[in-house]
């Protein structure tokens, strides 16, 4: 009897450890800011937000180019031009703009806790030299770790919201 009860404990500290120590994991539909998300047309933005105010590739990617859309330093837009199959893809949204809004409703300007408030705790946090970063990653099948993150100054305060995988352009 106390065997099987020490394997029955063993087995439930292994379950409840995997679950405790699973990462959050948000919804793809999270990865939303001012109306546009990652693999969107850069079309979409055009149509939201217009003639930007610059439209310059940034990166040579062997076959096809990383641009970037700008729209007054306080939004850019990353996408693809050329390649296969993803010529004009949105792949990143970065945010310093205090009227733009994810699909939840945070913005620039707010705190670390209405951040926590809504989207929970992040599945990765990183303290910077001015502040930390706060990352959620997709729980999409097709896009596995597709990051959401909010950058915070010294004084827990978003600074810059980033949608999508813009690390791997630069």
């Amino acid at each position: 009897m106390k065997l099987y009860l020490c394997s029955l404990f063993i087995c439930l500290e292994i379950i409840f450890g995997n679950i405790l120590n699973a990462e959050a994991r948000i919804p793809y539909t999270y990865l939303n800011i001012g109306g546009l998300t990652p693999d969107q047309q850069i079309n979409s933005c055009y149509y939201v937000y217009g003639r930007p105010t610059a439209n310059l590739a940034v990166r040579n990617c062997n076959g096809f180019n990383i641009n970037e859309v700008t729209y007054n330093s306080e939004l850019m837009v990353y996408y693809i031009n050329g390649g296969y199959n993803e010529d004009g893809r949105i792949r990143a949204i970065v945010c310093n703009e205090d009227n733009i809004a994810t699909n939840l409703g945070v913005k620039v300007g707010m705190s670390k806790d209405v951040v926590w408030s809504i989207y929970g705790d992040p599945d990765k946090h990183y303290k910077e030299t001015q502040g930390t970063t706060w990352c959620y990653l997709a729980d999409s099948e097709d896009h596995p770790n597709m990051p959401l993150y909010f950058f915070f100054d010294d004084k827990d305060v978003i600074k810059t919201i980033v949608v999508g995988d813009i690390g791997y352009y630069y």
